[in-house]
Formats: C-alpha cells, structure tokens, sequence
C-alpha cells in the first residue's frame, strides 16, 4: 500500500495522496475516507433510484448525481478557492448537460475527466470502477518490478534471490497474462493516460494484477526479445525487512540495504571501476522513522566516497519531513527543498545540515556526485527529496518518470462506483516546479528501453555510474586546470 508525502498533523486533516488501489488515509489520525464528508455534497438534493425508472431514466439520474457530487468535491477542497468566484460553476453548466445525457459509462467518464482538465491541472483523475476494485498487493512478495513502456508491461527489475528470481525471469521479459488473465484488458481500459496519477493508476492495476498472499503459486505467461514464450510459477513468499506500523495502518514492510559497490558488481553492469571510483550504495523501500538510523549510518560511512547512489526505485514515500533529514547529508547550509501549501497550510521542506555523526565528531556533509535512482513506483516523499536535490543541483535521477504523485490528496468512492482523485494542496520546488501530474524525469541522457532492461542486470544503475564517472573526470580536470 502506498503512502505519499505523510507529513505531521495540521490544523485541518490533511490527507495522504492514493491511487484507487487503496483507501484514503488522514495524516496523524489515518482514518478511512471511503465517502465524500458533508461539506463535499451534492449542491442540491437528488431522489433516490426507483427500480421500476425506465433505464435511460435512471442512467441520467445516476449521471446527474455523480457529476453534483464530483463537482462539489472539487469545490470544496480545491487547494485555490479562488475557482469558486466564477470558473468553477461556468464549468458546472458547460458540462452538467453532457454528462446527464451520457449513455454509457465510458462516454460519462469522458465528459469528467474534460471537466476536470479545465482546472489547467494535471493531477486529478476518474478511475474506472472495473480497476479501482481490483484487490492490491496481499501480503506476498515477489521481488518482480514491471512498468508499462510503449503500451507493453515489461519487467524492469527482478530483486537478488527473491521468488522471482528463483525462477527464472529475466529483465526485459513482456507480461503476457496471469493464470490465463491477459493483462491487456487492463492496458485497454485505461487507454492513453492523460495525467501522471492516470499513469499511477494504471501502474498500480498491473501491480495488483500480478500480486499474490505468501504461499501463493500462480502462474505467468512471459514472452523475451526473442519472441520465446516462458510459463514460469512464481510462488509468493513474506515481504523481506521489519515490519512497522504508522496509526491504523496495515504494518508495512521497511528494508533497507547499503555497501560499498565492489569491482566486479560494477563492471557486471558495464562500469568502469577506475573510473568511478569507490561507490556508496544506499536503498531503502518506505520513508519511516524505524529505518533513520541505518540511512544515516550508510550515509555518515559515504562521506569518503567518491560517489553515493540513492535506489529509491518501488520507494512510494512515507514521512514527508524525512527527506529534510536525509538531504541535509548533501548540503552544507539549510536549504529549501520545496514548499506545500494548501487552503490553511504552509510547510516548507529545508534541510537540515547533518555535519556530525551521532558521537559528536564532525565528519562535514558529502560533496562528491549523488545518483537518485527512480522509476514509476517512486512516490511522494521520494520525489520531493528527488525533485528538490535536482533543483538546487545537489543530484541526478536516473530511471522512467516517478509516479508524480506528491501532493496531500484523497480518493473518493463515487456514487456509480467509479473513484475520483484529486489533490488538496500544492508542492513546488524552490524554482516553482511542479511534482504533482508530472513526476520526476531523468536529465541526463534518456530513460532505459526495452532494449536496455533485455541487454542490462541494471540499466538505471549503470547509466548512475557512466554519469558519476564523467562527473569525476570533469572535476579533476578542474583542478588540474587551477
């Protein structure tokens, strides 16, 4: 279950940003918020379905009452009440007519979703029904990563000595279908997404698609580079790490890894160790407290490296003001990752320098090139951590687009079935760049293909490296040039 930019409680409950997947949680109280609260009602009061209503009848009604009740929600939490002067109820008449004469229900998500795109905004979304009931992750672990790429669901990563790669799959490999289920039925319902939480959304339905209970054995239709089909079983064990516990929460699985890259794992992935020098590497799956210290020991250990590598790939955020914590190992003065506003509430992400380690002794911040490793499960506090280091040139990501999805924000349950997202508030980077609907991209170079997942163990990693190396060989140009 993902957890996006969790921040301490605020005057008003501000809620965490989640894809249809998962249910609504408030920040420090993780309540459920399956429904809209009386303050987000219709704006005027509907009857009742009669079950003897004609079926065009009673579809218009429906109609009617899901298009009041998205609109109103809108209304009242939009995190720029301004929209209420004028622009909000000029769209109410423009699209209400439109969306009471839909005679189906894809035609009706249509009409919201150009509804919702007058807002000028790109992170608020309608999810079908047919998806957003689909179960999530249950409990079982796989250690399989897949992400779309050109309309196919390809594998982009497979964890060292999980379940998956005990069997056998490979990077590169296409999904074909689950115990007989084509995946592209999935693929098809969602269509062309128009926004980053669309992206997530759909992201998060070939998740849970291909998701399964510990013990679990189900059974995978892959097809490779060559156009050679693979049925392999996967049989889903407990997820790895310590389990904790945020509220009323389900307990999350936290892990966390670090060493010092050795030659060989370097050259393994098409890197050269003489020219990257000694690399620190540092992962960890969820922003929680229970894994701080570990950060902070890998990170005061790095200080002699000559490049660090953040793999923050699956990491779908946690506790917002973590990433302040992390990112003050990387900046000598207190510097602003971004700020958060909503409608009451101001916060502003800066760092907090981290000069000494935990006896008292100074050990400085690190200096050297700093690599984000990212890919479209990379959420919320992560990407603010990863946005607000690249805006001020403190590090570079490498990997696909995050999932964009950085915001406060809550799902709700529609009347028709179907789930609304939108956001609450607003995070911008120091120079006013938005997370929000777009993620995070890599700068330097393009994100893998296919072709680079088939031909790579770790494509991300490896363009990190090729980049931290030419990083280092500008720099002792530089001094040699002095």
């Amino acid at each position: 279950m993902p957890l996006y930019a969790i921040i301490p409680p605020m005057p008003q409950p501000f809620i965490s940003c989640l894809t249809a997947m998962v249910t609504a949680t408030f920040l420090g109280g993780c309540q459920s918020n399956p429904t809209a609260s009386p303050a987000m009602t219709s704006p005027t009061v509907k009857p009742a379905l009669q079950a003897d209503q004609p079926l065009e009848e009673s579809q218009a009604l429906l109609n009617g009452m899901v298009f009041d009740q998205v609109w109103a929600i809108i209304r009242d939490t939009h995190p720029d009440p301004a929209i209420n002067k004028v622009q909000w109820n000029e769209t109410r008449l423009q699209f209400r007519d439109r969306a009471v004469a839909a005679t189906d229900a894809e035609m009706f998500r249509t009409v919201l979703r150009d509804m919702l795109q007058t807002l000028g905004e790109s992170h608020f979304a309608i999810i079908p029904n047919s998806v957003s009931g689909s179960p999530g992750a249950v409990g079982g672990w796989s250690g399989i990563t897949v992400q779309v790429l050109g309309g196919d669901v390809i594998v982009t990563r497979v964890a060292e000595k999980s379940p998956a790669a005990i069997a056998g799959i490979k990077t590169g490999w296409k999904l074909i279908s689950s115990d007989g289920d084509a995946i592209d039925p999935i693929i098809k319902e969602f269509g062309p997404p128009r926004t980053s939480l669309e992206r997530l959304a759909r992201e998060q339905a070939v998740s849970a698609f291909i998701g399964g209970r510990p013990g679990m054995s189900p059974k995978y239709l892959f097809v490779d580079s060559n156009a050679q089909e693979h049925e392999i079983f996967i049989t889903f064990d407990d997820p790895p790490g310590e389990l904790v516990k945020m509220g009323n929460l389900p307990p999350f699985a936290a892990e966390s890894k670090w060493c010092w890259l050795s030659e060989d794992e370097i050259k393994s992935i098409g890197g050269d160790p003489s020219k990257t020098g000694r690399i620190g590497y540092l992962s960890f799956s969820i922003w929680m407290t229970a894994l701080s210290a570990t950060i902070d020991d890998a990170l005061n250990t790095f200080r002699t490296a000559d490049g660090i590598v953040i793999d923050l790939r699956g990491n779908p955020g946690g506790l917002g003001l973590m990433a302040t914590g992390v990112a003050g190992h990387f900046l000598q003065e207190p510097t602003s990752l971004g700020t958060m506003r909503g409608r009451d509430m101001k916060i502003d992400f800066r760092t907090n320098p981290r000069t000494v380690d935990r006896t008292g002794n100074s050990i400085g911040v690190f200096t050297g090139p700093v690599a984000i490793l990212i890919d479209g499960h990379t959420g919320s506090t992560s990407e603010i951590f990863a946005a607000g280091l690249l805006d001020v040139k403190r590090a570079q990501p490498f990997g696909q687009t995050t999932a964009g999805a950085a915001l406060p924000a809550t799902t709700h349950n529609l009347q028709n079935g179907d789930v609304l997202l939108h956001a609450i508030g607003d995070f911008r980077t120091p120079s006013g760049n938005m997370v929000e609907g777009i993620g995070v991209s890599q700068q330097i170079g393009t994100p893998p293909t296919r072709g680079d997942y088939t031909s790579s163990p770790d494509c991300e990693l490896r363009d990190a490296l090729q980049w931290i190396a030419h990083e280092r060989s500008e720099n002792l140009s530089e001094v040699k040039n002095r």
